[in-house]
């Protein structure tokens, strides 16, 4: 039978339920139409503590109950109705504005991607008391190892080698980690926590038959699950590896930015951190990007100086899809495409090539897809890449390397922007400078990024 998306005139966040036997909670959700009702129920389930330790269960709760109503926006989007109704105890204003700002932002790909006349603003509507926010004298900021969420990728393990350098004690962290994530999670021996994330089996079938379907804000519904994890084993600040280029627009609508990496930037880190005092009890040093100050391409410098984690990483979206087994780059998608590009000025073309299978840079199938991300298509690609400054930059540099400039995709971007092969001073200041925005790292992680400046 038929989906549609249209009757649906609510959705309803209806509980969350913990249980001390799997240390998981389980969330329930509806979408309600003048006929009949859609019941969605989803389960997260943490690595459990040891059993001498003493959670601090109000501030685990004041954060699931949000962490709930985000993951919500799974089930919510499937028919985007204009109320969202929360009857879950434990919401402060400052949850409630949270939770309006992520749906908004962290769906407006998934707005402008479905015709949608403007980004979504459904009426928030909490049918529990409101909670009264933590008084500011009891913000904890926590201390102890801090707690890393890893993807499989070059950013987290920045991230970890940088507070390993500094004699700190990361435990990395993934939700529903693949052999990929443990491959490059076990490289040095730190530590690897996991969380099993179980989606609502019934939501595959609606879009199959017709429901709405498109991106979520996914790094805001791990950023949650990873503050949850924290303070069940009573760990120290979740530490994220967001970088800088991560706040730029894909695009503009409607006179409104559309990023698809919106709930990796600056903005998104500064909402969830605003909101988690008055929710949670917990200070802005709960949680933060140890790499926001800085671009890709450092990144990527000091990544190519780590050759230990080059045979495993992984940043391709396809290896990560449902049913993939152990896969690694495809070679053929824009992300695939975009680290490619980013780590050539450092990493010789031969070891590359053997990195990804295949040289990236010398075949003419690929051309267009690094036209996209020099700007030269109507707008970036949805996926996680970086500034179109930051691939103007890199090609300026590889136009001039002998491994690189007579590969096909150089040759062919050079006849078509000349200016390729000119210096670009003003770029180097943009990428390579450090970004100074509102968000202030907290002491004593301040000054461990200063390596990549």
């Amino acid at each position: 039978m038929a989906f549609d998306p249209s009757v649906y005139t609510e959705f309803r966040y209806v509980s969350a339920t913990f249980s001390a036997d799997d240390f998981s909670f389980s969330f329930r959700y509806e979408l309600v139409s003048p006929e009949h009702t859609r019941a969605f129920t989803e389960r997260i389930a943490f690595t459990p503590v040891r059993a001498e330790h003493d959670v601090d269960w109000p501030r685990v709760r004041s954060v699931a109950v949000v962490l709930g109503a985000v993951l919500g926006l799974s089930y919510y989007k499937a028919a985007a109705p204009r109320r969202y109704v929360i009857a879950v105890e434990g919401f402060t204003q400052a949850g409630l504005d949270y939770v309006s700002q992520v749906l908004t932002y962290g769906l407006a790909e998934f707005a402008f991607r479905n015709d949608f006349p403007d980004l979504l603003a459904p009426e928030i509507v909490l049918e529990a008391p409101l909670a009264e926010p933590w008084p500011a004298e009891s913000h904890l900021t926590p201390s102890g190892d801090p707690l890393v969420p890893i993807g499989g990728g070059k950013d987290s393990v920045v991230t970890v080698e940088l507070l390993a350098a500094a004699r700190m004690h990361p435990v990395q962290f993934a939700v529903n980690p693949n052999k990929i994530i443990y491959r490059v999670g076990r490289v040095k021996g730190h530590p690897v926590l996991a969380a099993t994330r179980e989606l609502d089996a019934s939501l595959l079938e609606l879009n199959a038959e017709g429901a709405l379907n498109g991106h979520v804000p996914v790094t805001a519904m791990n950023s949650l699950i990873a503050l949850v994890q924290a303070r069940i084993i009573g760990l120290g600040p979740v530490v994220m590896s967001l970088e800088a280029s991560a706040s730029e627009a894909t695009l503009v609508w409607n006179g409104r930015e559309v990023n698809h990496q919106w709930s990796k930037s600056e903005h998104a880190e500064e909402l969830l951190q605003d909101m988690l005092g008055p929710q949670a009890g917990l200070s802005a040093g709960a949680y933060f990007s140890l790499l926001r100050p800085y671009s890709e391409v450092q990144i990527s410098r000091y990544f190519a100086a780590l050759p230990e984690y080059h045979p495993v990483i992984t940043s391709c979206n396809r290896a990560f899809r449902r049913g993939v087994g152990d896969a690694r780059w495809c070679g053929d998608c824009d992300k695939c495409r975009f680290i490619f590009l980013i780590l050539s000025p450092f990493i010789p073309s031969t070891s590359l090539t053997r990195m990804f299978a295949d040289n990236l840079l010398d075949s003419a199938s690929q051309v267009e897809g690094y036209r996209a991300l020099l700007g030269l298509h109507e707008h970036r690609p949805f996926e996680c890449v970086g500034e179109q400054a930051e691939s103007l930059l890199s090609f300026t540099w590889i136009a001039h390397q002998s491994d690189w400039r007579q590969s096909v995709v150089v040759q062919a971007l050079v006849a078509e922007m000349p200016e390729l092969l000119d210096p670009h001073p003003e770029l180097e200041v943009h990428v390579l400078g450090e970004r100074q925005g509102r968000i202030c790292l907290p002491a004593p992680f301040e000054t461990l990024g200063s390596v990549l400046g």
